[in-house]
């Protein structure tokens, strides 16, 4: 089982306490200043939500309105865009 994260997979222990303890530890290293630093929280709270049914229904539902808030944002980032030359239709050459 592999959790995909941006572009990266990242491969998950298929054993339950695996999981557990590799969600717990990578969540608990979210809080220490470092390299992983808060980064690894929400890799953490993702590990730890395969096996709870709140967590991968919660997981779910998170999932699906961010990705309704970025289809939102790119429509309106679409429509500001300034028009090409040429394009505007008045025909002035500049």
């Amino acid at each position: 089982m592999k959790i995909r994260f941006g572009k990266y997979r990242i491969p998950v222990p298929k054993s339950r306490t695996g999981r557990i303890g590799v969600g717990v530890s990578l969540f608990i290293l979210g809080f220490i200043p470092g390299p992983p630093g808060p980064a690894a929280i929400p890799i953490g709270l993702t590990i730890l939500t395969i096996d709870n049914p709140r967590g991968r229904r919660w997981r779910r539902v998170t999932i699906v309105r961010v990705g309704r808030r970025w289809q939102g944002w790119q429509a309106k980032r679409r429509m500001r865009r300034p028009a090409k030359d040429g394009a505007s239709g008045n025909g002035e050459v500049l």
